[in-house]
C-alpha cells in the first residue's frame, strides 16, 4: 500500500474539501447565485475525496508514465463515476448527474467526453497538485500523529449517519408530494368522466400544472422539507431526480420557480 491508513483518511478529507470549493465556486458562477454544494451536511464533497484517493492509489505504480497514467486515470475515474451513480440511484432513488445527451454514454452514467476530461484531470492532479498536498499531509502527520485522521473519521462518520437519515426522510416526503399530486389528478379525471361536456374541467386537466399550483394547499404534505433537503433541491434543481416520483418530477421546476417547495 503506497499510503498509510491515516494518510488515506487525510487525503480523502483534503480532496473532499477541495472538491467542495471547486463545485461551490464553479456552480455559483454558472447559476448566478450561491450554491452550497455537496451531498453531506459539511463543507466537503465526499465523491471527490473517494474518487481522487482511489485514483491516487490505483495509479501509484504508473505515475512516472504519462500515457499509462492518462489511460488508467480514465478507467478508474469512469468506473468510480458509474458505480457512484448506480449506488445513489439504487439506494436513495436519486439521480444527481445524467449524460444521456452526450455521445457514447452508458446509461447516462458515464460518457467518453467526460472520461477524457477525467484522464487529463488525473495527469494534472498527480503531476502538479498531489506533490504539494502530500508535503502538507507529511507535515500534518508529523505534528498530530494520526489525531487528525481520527477526528475526521468521527466527524464525517457522524455527518454520514445524519445525512442518510435526512435523505431517507427527504425521499419519503417527495413520495407524499407524488401521492397527493396523483390523487388530485385522479379527482380531475373522475370529474371529467362524470361531466364530459365541461370544458373548464378539461382545460384544468390539460393544464394540470397550473391546477396543482392553484390547489397547492391540497397537495402540499404537512411534513415540510428541512434546510438540508431544500438545499439539495436548490443546488441540484436541474440534475437531481427521484426515479420513483414521476408526477412530482414533472411539477418540480414550477414549484421551485414559485417558491412553493417548502
Amino acid at each position: 500500500m503506497p499510503y498509510s491508513l491515516s494518510e488515506i483518511i487525510v487525503l480523502f478529507f483534503t480532496y473532499s474539501v477541495v472538491g467542495w470549493l471547486w463545485e461551490m465556486v464553479h456552480c455559483s458562477l454558472k447559476d448566478g447565485h450561491y450554491d452550497y454544494r455537496g451531498f453531506l451536511f459539511g463543507s466537503y464533497c465526499s465523491v471527490y475525496g473517494f474518487a481522487i484517493t482511489t485514483i491516487l492509489i490505483c495509479t501509484y505504480r504508473v505515475q512516472d508514465n504519462i500515457f499509462l497514467l492518462f489511460i488508467v486515470g480514465i478507467i478508474v475515474a469512469s468506473l468510480f463515476e458509474f458505480v457512484a451513480s448506480l449506488f445513489l440511484e439504487k439506494v436513495f432513488h436519486m439521480i444527481l448527474w445524467d449524460y444521456s445527451n452526450l455521445w457514447g454514454n452508458i446509461q447516462g452514467r458515464v460518457a467518453p467526453v467526460i472520461s477524457l476530461f477525467w484522464g487529463f484531470g488525473v495527469v494534472i492532479l498527480v503531476k502538479f497538485v498531489q506533490p504539494f498536498i502530500q508535503k502538507v499531509i507529511n507535515w500534518e502527520e508529523m505534528k498530530t500523529h494520526d489525531a487528525l485522521a481520527a477526528m475526521i473519521v468521527v466527524g464525517m462518520g457522524t455527518d454520514l449517519v445524519l445525512t442518510i437519515i435526512s435523505v431517507r426522510r427527504f425521499h419519503a416526503t417527495i413520495q407524499m408530494w407524488n401521492e397527493r399530486i396523483n390523487a388530485r389528478l385522479d379527482k380531475l379525471h373522475a370529474r371529467v368522466e362524470q361531466a364530459t361536456d365541461d370544458w373548464k374541467l378539461r382545460k384544468n386537466l390539460a393544464n394540470w400544472h397550473e391546477d396543482m399550483i392553484k390547489h397547492i394547499d391540497e397537495i402540499r404534505p404537512k411534513r415540510r422539507l428541512s434546510w438540508n433537503q431544500r438545499r439539495l433541491i436548490n443546488s441540484f434543481a436541474k440534475k437531481m431526480k427521484f426515479d420513483d416520483a414521476e408526477r412530482f418530477e414533472n411539477l418540480k421546476q414550477d414549484l421551485i420557480k414559485r417558491g412553493l417547495l417548502k
